[in-house]
């Protein structure tokens, strides 16, 4: 059995497979040449992002159609939550998918840099036990579609089975990008922690400080790259799947209200989705906290830079070279991902609970 470590890399290897059978990485990938365009892998997810548009109409069609199917007490309400889900997910995949055919090349050179860092950084246990478990945990959303498959696929058209087939791709691609880009922020961090551990077991060896400098510039444009490819899907991921965990909230008091049950569907999309928009913000956060560290660690070995002459490194207060820029998630400018953003969303969505429970006890009370 392989050591964790290598489960780790066997992880992002099938993340990065993942990526390239639903469209999101169009390009080739071996390990020895690492990442490549090509055009005829661009022009196939061309044509699958031309397909998928086309079929978008029809697709929210049938997928009215389908609910009105297979519902036995049919809801307004449910009806108009379950399309605007749905809209929602065809619209984050389609400026997914065509975001990253537009930045094929960058998103290339960001692969092969993450190449790199993962030859010299490897996954720690609890790095790669986290990733293994948001990927069973979307394994699980994908399978909790199994058992409606078994009762209605015998009853429903060719054609609808047809837009719940596509609507399942479409709501595991956002699934798959979340996990790569989780995938991807864990290699981040695991590249601040060696640097880190390497800044405490630095020695007296001339050029051994330049050297962790220019590695930790290295590690640093790998994060701009980052967060230059990936921010407009960040940004689509983190406000879609908020305004669906919002309305799948709504959705659940209000059956509560008028049906008195507890519906499981609902209630365990909200904390899978909940799961791993917070685990994706967390990491996130740590890579930011790591490395605020590792910049108070360069600043405590007190180094000056190699212009500074003698006379004024001897002064009172020398001047202090600053270890690298500070590195922040921003997405499209907007917001920084971190744990305050984090905390906004909560409580943002508690006060819309409580919005939404003084409405409900006033229409009980009538």
């Amino acid at each position: 059995m392989p050591s964790l470590p290598h489960f780790g890399a066997l992880c992002l290897l099938l993340l990065l497979r993942l990526w390239q059978t639903l469209g999101l990485a169009p390009l080739s990938f071996s390990c020895g040449r690492g990442a490549r365009c090509r055009r005829a892998i661009t022009a196939s997810a061309a044509l699958q992002w031309l397909g998928l548009l086309a079929l978008s109409p029809l697709l929210l069609r049938e997928s009215v159609a389908l609910y009105a199917t297979t519902n036995v007490k049919h809801s307004k309400l449910f009806g108009r939550i379950a399309l605007a889900t749905m809209a929602g997910d065809v619209g984050i995949s389609l400026a997914l998918l065509g975001a990253h055919i537009w930045q094929r090349q960058r998103l290339a050179q960001l692969l092969n840099g993450l190449a790199r860092l993962q030859r010299r950084t490897r996954l720690s246990w609890p790095a790669t036990l986290l990733l293994w478990c948001k990927l069973l945990l979307s394994l699980y959303e994908l399978l909790c579609n199994v058992p409606f498959l078994q009762q209605n696929a015998a009853r429903l058209p060719w054609l609808q089975l047809l837009a719940y087939g596509v609507q399942l791709y479409v709501q595991h691609m956002s699934s798959v990008f979340g996990n790569g880009v989780f995938g991807a922020l864990l290699l981040l961090l695991a590249g601040i922690q060696q640097l880190e551990l390497q800044w405490q077991q630095l020695t007296q060896e001339p050029g051994q400080q330049e050297r962790l400098l220019r590695r930790e510039r290295r590690l640093l444009v790998v994060c701009e790259n980052f967060i230059r490819v990936f921010q407009l899907g960040i940004f689509l991921l983190v406000i879609g799947n908020f305004i669906n965990i919002l309305a799948n909230m709504y959705a659940y008091m209000s059956y509560f209200v008028e049906q008195h049950g507890v519906p499981l569907t609902i209630s365990n999309y909200c904390l899978i989705v909940a799961v791993q928009l917070y685990a994706m913000i967390l990491a996130t956060h740590l890579c930011q906290l790591r490395h605020t560290r590792l910049r108070r660690r360069c600043l405590e070995l007190c180094y000056v830079p190699q212009e500074l002459t003698k006379e004024q490194a001897m002064r009172p207060t020398p001047l202090l070279m600053w270890p690298a820029d500070c590195l922040k998630f921003s997405i499209l400018g907007l917001f920084n991902l971190d744990n305050a953003f984090w905390l906004f969303l909560v409580s943002y969505a508690v006060n819309f609970i409580v919005i939404i429970l003084q409405f409900t006890v006033e229409h009980s009370k009538r």
